[in-house]
């Protein structure tokens, strides 16, 4: 087992989410329930400073939403040609639950494949 230096960023589809993916692939969404239990995660580097569990989802959301929002769409619209017209940061908190990983850990015995999805 080996320690990631990162904290995982946990991303979870809520409604509105659910109800964009059938609106772009009808034939191919999951179920409400389907979706939610796919939640992403995404590494990001340990903050320098000690901050309280809130402040830090804060910073790191306003940060990030615009770069995770994308992606979590691309999945379902590659060329991201029906986006929300509204995404904001208070649109994001609506539409995906964050949690916070403090401590990351890798149980795999193949070693870690990175690939630039940009």
């Amino acid at each position: 087992m080996n320690f990631v230096n990162r904290i995982s960023l946990i991303i979870t589809p809520k409604q509105p989410m659910h109800q964009w993916v059938q609106s772009v692939s009808p034939d191919d969404a999951p179920s409400f329930e389907e979706l939610k239990n796919e939640s992403s995660c995404y590494l990001i580097d340990e903050p320098e400073q000690e901050v309280l569990l809130e402040e830090l989802i804060s910073q790191l959301v306003s940060a990030n939403y615009q770069k995770i929002w994308n992606n979590e769409l691309s999945v379902w619209d590659e060329y991201l040609d029906n986006v929300p017209t509204e995404m904001n940061e208070i649109e994001f908190k609506n539409w995906f639950n964050v949690t916070l990983s403090g401590l990351t850990f890798d149980l795999a015995k193949n070693p870690l494949m990175r690939a630039s999805t940009e």
